[in-house]
């Protein structure tokens, strides 16, 4: 016994003429569900075939962007290397070009170590302003020495140009593997100055004479120079804060 719960498919019958019981099956319909299920498998192929077709545009679009990625980490992987290339010829080169007296005098300034830092250092007090200025001085030649401007910048204001392009200037000459020579540095007075009404910093004016200069350029050729300098006159802007002296403002004054 069939279990199917569809209805029988419908038929068209014409009786005979009258006194026959016989009944004559002339033709089957095709069913309309099987139309229908016709019409839902094509449509289930094409969407299937489109579907197919999107995925398709979609791994091509993934691969080209893989590809573009990779060929661009390709070309930076590149320029890194020629720039790491021209670097260590560069450097080669500056090496070749030292003589062995440059040489000393270069590995002697890079050396240098650490200025100390002296007791008062944090006191917010004349003698803590005062020490924190000649403290400022050492690690500015200590800065053109090595390079090491750390506890230079740690002490500078953010608004403090001098102090801007003292770093800029360090990391420049120390960029093109160049040095500056030990220059003598000797401190003569210090005047504190109370905060005016009104202004943010103290004032401290240093007297202070400079031995001659020297900064060299990567292979210590044509150095600048500066002749000695005594009683030079530098006026410091410092203020207190956060536990430690902060240096916001240099002015050296023209003699």
């Amino acid at each position: 016994m069939s279990t199917s719960l569809r209805s029988p498919e419908p038929t068209d019958t014409r009786r005979p003429a009258s006194g026959s019981s016989q009944v004559t099956i002339l033709e089957r319909r095709p069913a309309a569900r099987s139309r229908r299920r016709g019409a839902a498998g094509l449509v289930a192929v094409c969407v299937l075939a489109l579907g197919v077709a999107a995925c398709s545009v979609r791994d091509a679009k993934a691969e080209a962007s893989a590809s573009a990625s990779a060929s661009a980490s390709a070309a930076i992987a590149r320029a890194e290397k020629g720039i790491a290339d021209a670097n260590a010829s560069a450097t080669a080169s500056r090496e070749a070009a030292l003589t062995p007296e440059l040489r000393a005098k270069r590995d002697a300034a890079l050396s240098e170590p650490e200025p100390a830092k002296p007791p008062q250092l944090n006191e917010e007090s004349a003698e803590g302003a005062a020490a924190s200025v000649g403290y400022f001085l050492n690690l500015y030649r200590y800065a053109f020495m090595t390079g090491d401007t750390t506890e230079f910048a740690a002490m500078s204001d953010d608004r403090c140009k001098f102090c801007k392009s003292t770093i800029d200037d360090a990391n420049d000459i120390h960029s093109k593997g160049g040095w500056a020579d030990k220059w003598d540095q000797e401190i003569v007075s210090m005047t504190y100055y109370e905060k005016l009404e009104g202004y943010e910093y103290n004032r401290v004016k240093v007297i202070v004479n400079y031995g001659a200069m020297a900064s060299y350029y990567g292979d210590g050729q044509n150095p600048s120079t500066s002749e000695a300098t005594y009683g030079q006159e530098v006026n410091f802007g410092v203020r207190y804060n956060n536990g430690r002296w902060m240096v916001g403002a240099v002015e050296a004054v023209s003699k």
